[in-house]
């Protein structure tokens, strides 16, 4: 005997909107017609329609509800970052999905009792007047989030706290603000690179990209979210740098950036090299480039410190001691000792 059809069809793992990462609306959307159309499955295989057609058509079926399925599991378990950029292909593929349903239901009516067909018809009808419209949050955090793409490491320092203000706003509305959301972030693209091994080179880069994103800002993105719930103000941020301008793409081109490769593998260095806390700047919490010694005797990267003075500041951030003078001072002992820790681990400042 032949193996039974309805073995194929599982039963989905996700029963809430909250099992999908991002596009909860569309997901949810698609998930009703899936779980419509396994509840009549086991009627339409008890039909028996085994002509070559009908056979035809089942596998159609399967075909499209695997495909459906597998959607559905990729938004619960990919990185947030990665579904919000991709928010097209994701409502090419629901639709994609749709259609397959579609054609398989239409081929199979004909050959079911006339009770089931109906309420086959009813579900094609269904199909046809459903549409898959991406939330305009995750769409928004998709936007500037591929901005940061085409940017990416050509950004100069100076431009640093935007890329910083940039990626706020992106994991602020993907909920990505905690240090558990961080890290369950960090995992998916771990999991999404090895998945991608070397057979999609830019995918590879694009991933590689976001995770060090979330390592070098981590530390602040946790900190701005505190900030937040103390003043109580915990919308979504907006980049309040004018000369930012966060104009939706239709294509990630991360080779367009010169120094990409730079940061590609700093990220993988940085990884396996975590620098000691006294080369870490106490604002962003990540290794000095360019040390300045502030009235106070505390060192800080130049820009950051520049930028807290410059936001109307004239206290020490680390100590909190009110300065004399807002005079930075090249501290070139502790650049040279960062210096020779990053000729030890192969990274370039």
């Amino acid at each position: 005997m032949g193996t039974d059809t309805t073995e194929v069809v599982e039963t989905p793992s996700y029963s809430h909107p909250s099992s999908f990462k991002v596009h909860h609306v569309m997901c949810m959307e698609l998930r009703k017609f899936v779980d419509r159309f396994l509840r009549i499955f086991p009627e339409i295989e008890a039909a028996r329609p085994r002509c070559s057609s009908g056979i035809k058509a089942l596998c159609s079926l399967n075909n499209a509800i695997e495909k459906a399925q597998l959607l559905l599991q990729y938004c619960i378990e990919s990185s947030k970052l990665y579904l919000a950029i991709t928010t097209d292909a994701i409502v090419s593929r629901c639709q994609k999905a749709k259609n397959l349903l579609e054609q398989g239901l239409c081929q199979i009516q004909s050959m079911v009792p006339v009770m089931l067909a109906v309420e086959i018809s009813q579900i094609v009808d269904d199909l046809r007047a459903a549409k898959f419209i991406p939330d305009k949050f995750d769409a928004g955090a998709g936007k500037v989030v591929r901005e940061l793409l085409q940017k990416g490491a050509a950004m100069p320092d100076s431009m640093e706290y935007a890329e910083m203000r940039a990626l706020q706003t992106a994991v602020s509305q993907l909920h990505i603000t905690s240090s558990t959301a961080i890290l369950i972030e960090k995992r998916s693209i771990k999991k999404l690179l090895e998945k991608v091994g070397d057979t999609d080179v830019q995918k590879k880069k694009i991933l590689k990209y976001l995770f060090y994103l979330l390592r070098k800002y981590r530390h602040w993105i946790i900190e701005e979210q505190t900030d937040n719930a103390v003043d109580h103000n915990e919308g979504a941020f907006t980049v309040n740098n004018p000369g930012i301008n966060f104009v939706s793409t239709h294509s990630v081109d991360v080779d367009s950036c010169k120094e990409y490769k730079q940061y590609d593998a700093q990220a993988d260095k940085l990884s396996g090299a975590s620098p000691p806390e006294e080369f870490k700047c106490p604002i962003c919490s990540r290794l000095m480039y360019d040390p300045v010694v502030i009235a106070s005797g505390q060192t800080f990267e130049r820009v950051w410190i520049q930028k807290w003075f410059d936001d109307g500041n004239d206290k020490c951030p680390k100590t909190e001691m009110k300065l004399a003078h807002l005079s930075l001072t090249p501290n070139a002992v502790m650049k040279d000792l960062i210096s020779k820790w990053c000729t030890k681990y192969g990274i370039t400042i």
